[in-house]
């Protein structure tokens, strides 16, 4: 079973953020939820690993460097998630595969569950690690 969000909550929770001041502290805490959240999922395999890594990647800018301008360097914790996510962005995971035709799918198919295998040995450890950094 995948973990996804209603759209209606998707909107009402985006609103909620994008009020929020990009320096405040309540847009941090929102952020560092939102990692332990997705890393939580990931652990109770609710969402792929690879779809969370994708998602974790992106939240890393936003958390870390949302007040940064120019080149940033990558923090420790996520860089699994930006090498899980740059190796397998070839493949139709989560909402992806509606873009996908049946033929091409089952083609992907078998790549795709050997890649999240692999994404799973590698962002476990590493979900672990980013949910006891960031739990509230």
């Amino acid at each position: 079973m995948r973990h996804r969000l209603d759209e209606k909550s998707k909107s009402e929770s985006g609103k909620a953020f994008q009020s929020l001041p990009p320096n405040s502290e309540q847009r941090s805490a929102y952020l560092r939820g939102k990692v332990v959240a997705i890393c939580e999922a990931i652990l109770r395999e609710e969402m792929g690993a690879i779809a969370g890594s994708r998602i974790l990647n992106k939240l890393e800018f936003e958390l870390l460097h949302h007040a940064t301008f120019g080149s940033f360097t990558r923090d420790e914790d996520f860089v699994v998630f930006v090498a899980i996510d740059s190796e397998t962005d070839h493949l139709p995971v989560d909402f992806e595969r509606h873009n996908w035709s049946t033929e091409a799918l089952e083609r992907k198919d078998q790549e795709v569950t050997k890649a999240e295998q692999w994404a799973k040995e590698l962002a476990f450890p590493a979900c672990k690690k980013l949910i006891e950094r960031f739990r509230i």
